[in-house]
């Protein structure tokens, strides 16, 4: 029994190393390739093991996802409510906003460039997506709140959206590198600008709702 419990840690040990090289280099070929061309085989030849070694690790392609997202969200900047930390006006909400997910798309975009493509074609991706759509909407609401009292405006928070999508971000960054400003500046300015507007059309509302009103009272 003795000579077992010696070699059981080495031989997880050994287990975690390959699963580690098997994670990188799912990783790398994401990055190069995509998902959808990217097989069990080329995995196993990055990571020089064997093809059923890969399946040992990851049987389902889903599995291989988790595995892959999960370390390369790790290493990612921070994209929670944190990145408010000391901003409580709206334009330095805003600013706060832009420079998080403009840091956060710099990091994925060797990911993101295609998974935005392959979505439709690998749940997966879909759902990774709409969990990225959902946590840019809760950090846009805490970023407006100081602007809006209520919910804000269906149509300002579309337009917002719009204008945070990667795909949006990912056309700035090119005119970026062709000498143009900082995407993060953009879209501060872009997302100030929307804000502002619909600040002034509530106001414009509220202003006829209280003029409205005083007329109804009067005798």
């Amino acid at each position: 029994m003795s000579p077992r419990r010696y070699h059981a840690p080495r031989r997880r040990a050994a287990s975690e190393e390959t699963r580690r090289r098997i994670v990188d280099a799912v990783i790398e070929l994401h990055a190069e390739q995509g998902v959808t061309r990217t097989s069990y085989a080329q995995i196993a030849e990055r990571a020089d093991v064997a093809v059923p070694t890969v399946y040992n690790h990851f049987p389902k392609i889903s599995d291989l996802l988790a595995a892959c997202g999960g370390n390369v969200l790790a290493g990612a900047p921070p994209l929670g409510p944190e990145i408010f930390a000391g901003a409580d006006d709206l334009d330095s909400r805003l600013g706060a906003l832009a420079r998080a997910l403009s840091a956060f798309y710099r990091y994925a975009a060797p990911w993101l460039r295609w998974t935005v493509h392959e979505s439709v074609l690998v749940r997966e991706l879909a759902d990774r997506l709409r969990g990225m759509a959902e946590g840019r909407r809760k950090l846009l609401d805490l970023a407006l709140a100081p602007a809006f009292s209520r919910r804000p405006p269906d149509t300002l928070t579309a337009l917002c959206e719009i204008l945070l999508d990667f795909l949006a971000w990912q056309r700035l960054a090119r005119d970026e590198e062709a000498g143009g400003e900082a995407v993060e500046t953009v879209l501060a300015r872009g997302l100030l600008a929307l804000a502002r507007e619909h600040m002034s059309e509530v106001e414009h509302t509220r202003s006829e709702e209280r003029i409205t009103l005083r007329r109804g009272r009067r005798p």
